[in-house]
C-alpha cells in the first residue's frame, strides 16, 4: 500500500485526453494527485490501463488509499461502493483534468461541475 504524509490527501481523477473521462468504467487513464495541507500538489502519478475495467480502478483506488475519485459518469453501484469505503465521488465533472485537479486543490471541487476550455472545439 501506498504511504501517505498526515495531513495530505490523495485524489484519483478518471482521464481521456487530457480531460476527465466520461465514464468511470470506460477509462483507460487515470492521474493520481497527492496535495499536503497547504492544498499544493506534492506528488502526482499516471496510470494505463490494458483495457477499461471499474473494477481496476477500484483496486487502484484502495492500494493507493485514495480520498477523493474525480469523474464523468459512474454507475450507481460503484458510487455507493466507494461511498461505503469512505471515499468521496466528485462525479458529472466535466473538464480539463488540470483545471479540476486546480479546483480540488482549493478544496472548492464539486460534483456537477463543467469547466470551459479557452481553446476552440
Amino acid at each position: 500500500m501506498a504511504s501517505l504524509s498526515p495531513g495530505n490527501r490523495k485524489a484519483l481523477a478518471t482521464v481521456h485526453d487530457h480531460h476527465v473521462s466520461p465514464r468511470f468504467d470506460m477509462t483507460l487513464e487515470v492521474v493520481i494527485a497527492e496535495k499536503g495541507p497547504d492544498g499544493e500538489v506534492v506528488d502526482e502519478k499516471h496510470f494505463l490501463l490494458p483495457e477499461p475495467s471499474a473494477e481496476e480502478i477500484c483496486t487502484i483506488i484502495q492500494n493507493e488509499r485514495i480520498h477523493d475519485v474525480i469523474c464523468g459518469g459512474i454507475e450507481d453501484a460503484y458510487c455507493q461502493y466507494l461511498e461505503w469505503k469512505k471515499v468521496k465521488v466528485y462525479y458529472n465533472v466535466i473538464g480539463p483534468v488540470d483545471q479540476v485537479i486546480r479546483k480540488w486543490r482549493r478544496d472548492s471541487l464539486s460534483s456537477d461541475m463543467i469547466f470551459r476550455t479557452d481553446k476552440p472545439v
